[in-house]
């Protein structure tokens, strides 16, 4: 059945050229997932991909998850925006509600057949292919992949399995926190294997697909089919592992599978939140799998690498949308006032995108602001004597010689450093701010202010310690100082 079709309703038409436009709850989806794929990292987007409208029942837009894992992840996560989003666009404001396929009435179910089926199979490399296509992001590659301290041996342990290169135990367990680019390392394994190797079988799977997958078949008492195709991998993948902990069933599954695919000569790659000693849950055999693992942590990325995520991530949208462009000073206003990994820096550049009409018009501060703020609620704002004591944690001078006479360069380099930021991020006056500093006259604080306002562009180096100085203050702050 054509669902296009099978919601075609339109608008009251009215008189003139105002009548009718085209208003199926078909299109007001796409229009909502065209928003989401915006906002949401590709690993995730692939939750929203999956969802299907398939009737309207009184009024009422029925949104269906395959099972009640995919429902779960999209209720708990989702569905205040999208229902958001829906009542924004949807002219007919009918409600929309997310029901479980599986357990959907055998009556909807005849009547409407599989909304799937009449999609061709791709294996386990569905979803991906359906978020990659639909979100405005780059491919998680490895040329994508930003590098460094925090990430670049899980990097190089990816890339060597990829190449089928010696790379420790059959198991490789890579951790670290939510948003720390994980899955971007795994997805740019399964694609560099796949460039390198076709005939080479790659398997990619959440923990909770792998569940649900595994409780359709003790359902059907027949795992017949989950086995085959886990074991049939040269490279299976595993992310969210800790999601089946407390899971016993599903965890002997699992780990009867991890067995036989490293009994075959496989490779096996976990993915998770914590380090093998660490890990709460788990039965010991899985424990003991874990800790015989090859274990590589994934941290929170430093100044330089989130630098360059903004960086990269703009560019990419600027290259489709020119009137998106962002300076360095905006650049350095988000890595500062977004305090977290990775994952919430391009989440706030799509927020932005989205606050500039979806690239076309050239974002400004008080959009980048708001966004801020919507991302990171509002932040206090600090006191000079604050700053004073951020900035002497990034520079090694003493406070005698950031308030001081003194011509140095070592000196002055970082006081008009903290000057420039007591301007920005307070509302104190030049002349206010040249009383803390010495008793200075404010045309000392004005020329601090504009040299370092007018180098910042072009000042790579500048920008990276400004963000340096502006995260001690927001830690300060944090920590309840004034």
């Amino acid at each position: 059945m054509d669902r296009k079709r099978l919601f075609a309703s339109r608008v009251n038409k009215g008189t003139g050229d105002q009548g009718g436009g085209d208003a199926t709850g078909q299109r007001v989806w796409e229009d909502v997932q065209l928003v989401l794929a915006s906002r949401i990292p590709q690993e995730e987007y692939r939750w929203i991909a999956e969802l299907r409208l398939v009737a309207e029942v009184e009024g009422e837009m029925l949104l269906a998850a395959k099972d009640p894992v995919g429902l779960d992840r999209v209720n708990t996560r989702h569905k205040r925006e999208i229902e958001r989003l829906w009542t924004g666009m949807d002219p007919l404001a009918r409600a929309i509600k997310l029901i479980c396929w599986r357990t959907a009435s055998a009556e909807l179910r005849d009547l409407i057949g599989d909304p799937w089926a009449a999609e061709p199979e791709a294996g386990e490399t569905q979803a991906e292919d359906v978020a990659a296509a639909t979100s405005g992001g780059p491919a998680m590659t490895f040329e994508n992949l930003v590098t460094g301290a925090s990430n670049k041996t899980a990097a190089e342990v990816a890339k060597r399995i990829a190449a089928g290169r010696p790379a420790g135990t059959p198991i490789t367990l890579i951790y670290g926190p939510q948003g720390t680019g994980k899955t971007h390392i795994v997805m740019s394994l399964k694609a560099d294997t796949a460039k390198r190797d076709p005939e080479r079988k790659v398997v990619y799977l959440t923990a909770e697909e792998f569940m649900s997958s595994y409780l359709d078949g003790v359902k059907a008492r027949d795992t017949s089919g989950l086995k085959r195709r886990l074991r049939m991998a040269a490279i299976l993948i595993v992310d969210d592992l800790h999601r089946i902990a407390g899971k016993p069933g599903t965890e002997n599954e699992l780990f009867q599978n991890i067995r036989e695919v490293t009994g075959n000569g496989g490779q096996v790659v976990l993915v998770g939140d914590a380090a093998p000693g660490e890990t709460v849950g788990f039965g010991k055999r899985l424990v003991g799998e874990l800790k015989g693992a090859t274990a590589v942590e994934i941290g929170l990325p430093d100044a330089a690498m989130r630098r360059e995520i903004l960086n990269r991530l703009a560019a990419h949208i600027t290259a489709s949308h020119p009137e998106f462009l962002l300076g360095d000073d905006m650049i350095q206003k988000l890595n500062s006032g977004i305090r977290g990994p990775g994952r919430e820096l391009t989440g706030a550049v799509w927020s932005l995108f989205t606050e500039a009409n979806f690239g076309q018009e050239t974002p400004d501060m008080d959009m980048l602001q708001r966004v801020i703020r919507r991302h990171s609620g509002e932040q206090r704002e600090p006191t000079i004597d604050v700053i004073k004591k951020a900035t002497l944690k990034i520079f090694p001078i003493a406070r005698a010689d950031l308030e001081g006479p003194s011509k140095m360069q070592a000196f002055v380099y970082p006081r008009q450093v903290a000057m420039y930021l007591c301007r920005t991020m307070t509302r104190k006056s030049f002349p206010q701010i040249g009383r803390a500093f010495g008793k200075r006259d404010h045309t000392t604080v004005l020329y601090a202010f504009r040299r370092i306002e007018k180098a910042l562009p072009e000042d790579p180096r500048m920008a990276d310690d400004i963000a340096r100085v502006e995260a001690v203050i927001l830690d300060l702050l944090d920590a309840g100082q004034t």
